[in-house]
């Protein structure tokens, strides 16, 4: 049993154990036949999408911590994908499936097989037609079982003589509901959902006197197959489009884990399809998952044992993510109001950016740069365009950006400019992130990224951010380049005054210095233009992309310049195995290709606007200053109500990720697809947070 009381008159408590599946990926799914209602071969399947679902629903599993073991797929078998019905696991014995049509029958001999080789039990084979867990469902001690229109009444004895359990017989007599999983969902071992119109008069008789309490469903719920579902006695995974069940499910104590599988759906099949649980006699569905845990644990230095601790991560463990929202592994969404830094501006897996990655990863992901690859010169070309520019070179991470921009600057500083060699010079802003490499530490003032990393490299002069006349007290005959943050994150979001820019702009130009601007956080539509430099209406010699360009997928970056400035490189002086790769390649030329749009730019504007109106709103409330421009925001607290660090914790309890950065600061950068409802709703707990934080230290 999964359903226990804790005492009289005390709610059920619902547990979950850990549970083992097998899948089969949707490599080969397209619907060119039709065996069930569902099925029409008319309508087009997007197997690119139907292969990003199926990662989610293996993803969804195996965060709540399950066990997942891959069938692979076989050419010629696109049900392949639906293993459910491959067979039936119980104890140590497996039972193969029998298929009723001839499209599917070797998937029964290629599932026995793998039965065998994993060493999960005995198999063993039915003379009668019967599909597996598709028509066989166990709950507790029994084993229900459907029949009607795929599996034979005559299977049914067969199984409960090799399985020794009571098998429960179930007439199905609606067309739609072929398989006993499209019509019955099993909760726990004593718990069952299901959709009376689907069954016979005699088996809804018979499923009312064993399951009293059992969940009704509707004909919404079941029109999407939402009882085809997957529960481990406390986390119930399904449809996202069957939110009737959904409450009925969350009001009985358990908790609904939605997914999007409506690819899948066009071949009839859902979360349960995909999903054949393995049960052994000793596993680890033995094992509780702890289900008192109504928010994650405080950071302990043994939550991630094996991972070097230069993170102090809030404690919420990300299992899937979509658009602006996380859900961790207990099920909980959280508004994502850091966005990765600004790496994911267009949301979690945006459609149009995972479609070009998928598409691109079926063709070829890297070449290294030992080879030319047809994706870099027309990404190169569209960014270079977007920037205004003339050349590109491409990188991975923000911080090999810099590190390339200065080798590049330097460079151009003995060629061009003719500093004499060994001695050039870049003027950089005090408060600045740049990176943590080596290099880029060594002009750092923040304690935390330099102490104990000396000896640090020379050749830079720090000066105060926003000062203009400092840089042209620092600039001499060795200065090569001027290094800055348009807007500065990490510090804080600090915007500089509007004369500030334009008149380093104009310091560069009059003493043949490069102004190169550090965009990895504040570009690609974060402000409300695609770069934050044009608010003040300047161009820099140099621009540092990266972050957003991967977007949100891989570490894409880049130097973008003139030739006269990027030609300065030649052959092995400087490179990246992945730099430029296809893959990256790919998805930076989409990401430049959405941006060159416009309606990025507008809508962090629109949506920046009523962001710092709502932020304005909390002045003398525990909010001494913000300030930022689109949807990019920072915010000082009282430092008397506890630091931003603890503010964080307490937001993430209410559901809504944001990042400290230095004492009682925060940092908000909500992805852009962000709503003004979200706006809104974010807004309404953080002025929760702040009335308990005000509450606790009055």
């Amino acid at each position: 049993m999964t359903l226990t009381s804790p005492g009289i008159g005390a709610p059920l408590v619902r547990e979950a154990r850990l549970r083992t599946y097998a899948m089969t990926p949707p490599v080969h799914f397209t619907v060119s036949y039709a065996i069930n209602p569902w099925m029409d071969t008319s309508v087009p399947v997007d197997t690119d999408r139907a292969l990003s679902q199926w990662h989610t629903l293996r993803a969804a599993y195996e965060s709540l911590g399950h066990t997942v073991h891959l069938v692979d797929p076989a050419p010629g078998l696109p049900d392949m994908v639906y293993a459910a019905n491959g067979g039936l696991s119980v104890g140590d014995t497996v039972v193969a499936a029998s298929f009723a049509f001839p499209e599917r029958a070797a998937e029964g001999d290629l599932y026995a097989e793998w039965f065998a080789r994993n060493g999960f039990g005995t198999v063993h084979r039915t003379t009668g037609i019967q599909e597996g867990e598709g028509d066989f469902l166990v709950v507790g001690d029994r084993i229900l079982a459907g029949t009607g229109f795929r599996t034979q009444r005559s299977a049914h004895d067969e199984v409960a003589a090799i399985t020794g359990r009571a098998v429960i017989t179930l007439d199905l007599v609606e067309p739609r509901f072929y398989h006993l999983d499209t019509a019955l969902g099993v909760l726990d071992d004593a718990t069952i959902a299901y959709y009376p119109a689907a069954f016979s008069e005699r088996s809804r008789r018979l499923l009312d006197d064993l399951f009293p309490d059992a969940l009704i469903a509707t004909d919404a719920d079941a029109e999407v197959l939402g009882l085809n579902l997957v529960s481990d006695g406390l986390n119930v995974v399904m449809t996202d489009r069957a939110p009737h069940l959904e409450t009925l499910l969350h009001d009985a104590g358990f908790r609904p884990v939605t997914v999007d599988l409506s690819e899948l759906l066009k071949g009839g099949g859902g979360v349960k399809c995909c999903t054949l649980e393995l049960r052994r006699t000793r596993t680890m569905s033995d094992t509780l998952i702890p289900h008192d845990v109504t928010a994650p644990a405080g950071p302990t230095i043994d939550a991630e044992p094996h991972v070097a601790q230069n993170y102090s991560p809030i404690p919420v463990t990300a299992a899937t993510a979509e658009g602006a929202w996380i859900t961790d592994v207990d099920g909980r969404r959280h508004l994502d109001c850091l966005g990765a830094y600004s790496a994911v501006n267009f949301g979690h897996r945006h459609p149009r950016i995972v479609a070009a990655a998928l598409e691109q990863i079926e063709r070829v992901t890297l070449t290294s740069r030992a080879f030319r690859s047809d994706r870099l010169e027309p990404f190169c070309a569209a960014l270079a365009e977007l920037c205004g520019k003339e050349m590109v070179l491409p990188m991975n991470t923000g911080a090999e950006a810099v590190e390339s921009a200065i080798k590049v600057a330097r460079k151009w500083g003995y060629d061009v400019k003719g500093v004499p060699d060994g001695r050039a010079t870049i003027i950089v802003a005090g408060g600045n992130f740049h990176g943590r490499t080596t290099t880029i530490i060594s002009f750092s003032d923040d304690p935390d990224a330099r102490t104990g990393f000396g000896p640090y490299t020379p050749g830079f002069v720090r000066v105060p951010y926003g000062d203009a006349d400092a840089i042209a007290a620092a600039i001499d005959e060795t200065t090569v380049g001027i290094l800055l943050e348009p807007i500065q994150g990490e510090a804080g979001i600090i915007v500089p005054h509007d004369d500030y820019l334009p008149r380093v702009r104009a310091l560069c130009t009059a003493d043949d210095v490069l102004l190169i601007a550090d965009e990895i956080q504040s570009g690609l539509g974060r402000t409300g233009r695609t770069f934050a430099v044009e608010h003040w209406g300047v161009e820099p010699d140099i621009y540092l992309l990266g972050k957003a360009l991967g977007g949100g997928i891989v570490p894409v970056s880049a130097v973008v310049a003139n030739r006269e400035v990027l030609g300065v490189l030649h052959p092995g002086q400087h490179g990246s195995t992945f730099g430029g790769n296809p893959l990256a390649a790919a998805i930076g030329h989409t990401v430049v290709d959405m941006l060159a749009e416009g309606t990025w730019q507008e809508r962090a504007t629109d949506l920046g606007d009523h962001l710092h109106t709502r932020l304005r709103e909390f002045a003398g409330r525990g909010v001494v200053a913000t300030r930022g421009l689109g949807l990019w925001a920072g915010i000082d607290l009282d430092p008397s109500l506890g630091t931003g660090k603890e503010f964080c914790l307490r937001l993430a309890e209410h559901g809504v990720l944001a990042k400290d950065t230095h004492g009682s600061t925060l940092r908000l950068a909500p992805p852009l697809v962000v709503t003004i409802q979200e706006i809104d709703w974010a807004m309404g707990r953080f002025a929760e947070v702040l009335d308990e934080m005000s509450a606790r230290s009055a």
